[in-house]
């Protein structure tokens, strides 16, 4: 409701035996756009119940964006952002006409995005309309795609160093695009249920867990960019790593993985609290032993020490990225645990 920023407080009244009515103030009802007839939606929400007024959200759920003169590169970054606002339908307009860089520059954000499509073009000016269903949405679902994808292409980038394999580094970065793409799904079902009550209770969950999904989300999105940063080294190393690593780079980034998973499986799954704590526990070990490897890289003779550093501070950041997670889990856990 949109009027009087007050709350009222009205008892439940039983009317003729087998109804329960409500009744308004008319002054504080005309003030809020209530008459008689208005429908109204009850949302129950945990101890809360939160009435709406009934509308078609849709309705008013467009932006026209004014991209004259406009840098290609910067009207694809403005075109996601609307994505990830939440608009429904999104016109890109030029008085002056749209380019062929810019329209080429729309495509490519559409592909990059899920559940949108570009419905109409003209000479100055584009559409693009969602065709997304939030009942059809699982922001759970959805963070578990971005885990085991994410996951493994670390787990991929690692090994194609160590057998110094070019085209399987390549496919690792060419998959963050995907990890890229579910972390703007979840970004705006995320802020479409900020903005609007009826969006969060289709997506089935509450605004708390939303949001705990957003932050795991976010940290998958760096664990694939630190996976293709990973692969990236494979592709400019002039051959594989001395034999004496390779043991530790696998065990080091399955443990740093492991911290991340555990941390998940956590958050996802109402873990302990004493699950969570170990999550910090396993960090500390796991960042001990990179940074120990990382000075002996300067101790001994080992051919682009550089890149074997940076791979390692990769391993590093998974692992904190785990703690991350279980912070969130955390918060969660305490938080419920006085309910």
């Amino acid at each position: 409701m949109n009027g009087s920023p007050e709350p009222v407080e009205r008892k439940v009244q039983l009317t003729g035996g087998s109804t329960y009515t409500i009744s308004l103030p008319k002054e504080w009802a005309t003030t809020n756009d209530v008459e008689t007839g208005t429908p109204l939606v009850l949302y129950p929400s945990e101890e809360r119940l939160v009435a709406l007024k009934r509308s078609a959200r849709n309705s008013d759920n467009w932006i026209a964006i004014d991209v004259r003169d406009v840098d290609p590169e910067a009207l694809k970054k403005t075109l996601e952002t609307a994505y990830v606002t939440g608009y429904d339908e999104i016109t890109l307009e030029s008085p002056t006409g749209l380019t062929a860089e810019q329209r080429r520059a729309a495509r490519s954000a559409v592909n990059g995005l899920v559940g949108v499509e570009i419905q109409d073009v003209t000479e100055d000016s584009l559409l693009v309309h969602s065709l997304l269903d939030g009942t059809e949405v699982s922001l759970r679902q959805t963070v578990v795609q971005m885990q085991l994808t994410a996951l493994s292409m670390h787990e991929d980038a690692i090994r194609a160093i160590l057998e110094n394999d070019d085209e399987l580094a390549r496919r690792v970065i060419d998959q963050d695009d995907d990890v890229d793409r579910l972390f703007a799904l979840v970004s705006r079902q995320f802020h479409r249920g900020l903005a609007e009550f009826r969006e969060i209770a289709q997506l089935d969950v509450d605004r708390p867990t939303a949001f705990a999904y957003y932050r795991m989300a976010r940290q998958l999105e760096r664990v694939a960019d630190h996976a293709e940063k990973t692969a990236t080294v494979a592709t400019r190393q002039h051959e594989a790593p001395p034999e004496r690593f390779h043991e530790e780079l696998l065990t080091l980034g399955e443990r740093a993985r492991g911290v991340l998973r555990a941390a998940l499986e956590a958050g996802l799954d109402d873990g302990s609290v004493s699950d969570l704590q170990t999550v910090f526990v396993d960090r500390d070990s796991v960042v001990a032993d990179v940074r120990a490897l990382d000075r002996s890289l300067y101790d001994e003779d080992v051919p682009e020490p550089q890149l074997l550093a940076s791979v390692l501070d990769s391993i590093e950041r998974i692992a904190e990225y785990g703690a991350n997670v279980a912070e969130t889990g955390l918060q969660s856990a305490l938080g419920s645990a006085n309910e």
